[in-house]
């Protein structure tokens, strides 16, 4: 199986994919300016050596344990608080 050759990328496509990266996946860009997502993410990754900002599309993944800890204590702070009221103690000065 022969794969299509993508047309090398110049300095029009890095710009657009400078200006637009933010906005557009990788897919989209590709797609707009028939080149390959290989050539999409070897332009990112160059400007991103050469210093250039750019955002990241993957986010950290969150650690569930974490992520369970923090709901957890944000749910018992609410019903001590909760607690408090209904019992019609008075806030101590």
């Amino acid at each position: 199986m022969t794969q299509k050759r993508s047309r090398r990328f110049t300095v029009k496509d890095v710009q657009f994919v400078h200006k637009n990266y933010a906005e557009m996946t990788a897919a989209e860009i590709a797609s707009a300016r028939k080149l390959s997502l290989f050539q999409i993410n070897k332009i990112v990754s160059d400007l991103r050596k050469s210093g250039i900002d750019l955002p990241r599309k993957t986010p950290k993944r969150v650690n569930p344990v974490k992520a369970y800890i923090e709901s957890i204590s944000s749910t018992e702070k609410t019903k001590v608080k909760s607690k408090a009221k209904k019992r019609g103690r008075k806030p101590s000065a």
